[in-house]
């Protein structure tokens, strides 16, 4: 094989480099920014969609939560804020305080969603706190709650072979303007 000819083999791959690139920078600016939240904010989750009405008229389905870390102690009755279920470890639940008991040495939050009719049938206790919610984006998680299911993985899927398309086509383009012999 002729130096050219590796040359131009080689140029085939650019379009695909560029797109690993492109989806590593994207990956690593997305978790990054996530994991510097995480250490300003002092949870796990600063981040969160909200996928129930149950605090409707604050908070909507598809509203983005910041969420901050905060002390047990220092949450007062009114606060809303942001815990794993005492049914479900797995699922966070945001839910404002509307009482504070103490049993055995325990703190326990006794919560309410403002849009539901009766308090929950349980006291969450300090362990399972996530942090205090402190400010919201509306609706801007609507497209992450529909892209959860099999239309996102499709979608996340045709978006990517998409841009290897655009590239390749690129690419293509950009070499046949460079050929020797062509009107470009």
């Amino acid at each position: 094989m002729s130096t050219s000819e590796s040359k131009s083999k080689s140029k085939e791959w650019y379009p695909v480099v560029r797109v690993l690139i492109l989806i590593a920078v994207l990956f690593a600016a997305t978790y990054g920014s996530v994991a510097a939240m995480k250490i300003v904010f002092h949870t796990e989750s600063p981040l969160m969609v909200v996928s129930s009405g149950s605090m409707i008229p604050v908070l909507n389905v598809g509203d983005i939560i910041l969420v901050r870390g905060a002390a047990p102690t220092s949450i007062t009755v009114g606060t809303i804020i942001i815990f794993h279920s005492p049914d479900d470890y797995s699922t966070p639940i945001v839910h404002r305080v509307i009482a504070i008991d103490h049993d055995g040495g325990l703190l326990l939050f006794e919560t309410k969603g403002d849009n539901n009719a009766v308090p929950d049938n349980w006291r969450v206790p300090a362990a399972n706190l996530m942090g205090i919610y402190v400010a919201k984006l509306p609706y801007v998680g609507l497209l992450s709650l529909e892209l959860r299911g099999p239309l996102g993985i499709i979608l996340i899927v045709l978006l990517v072979l998409l841009i290897v398309a655009v590239e390749y086509n690129e690419s293509k383009t950009s070499a046949a303007k460079k050929a020797p012999g062509s009107a470009g």
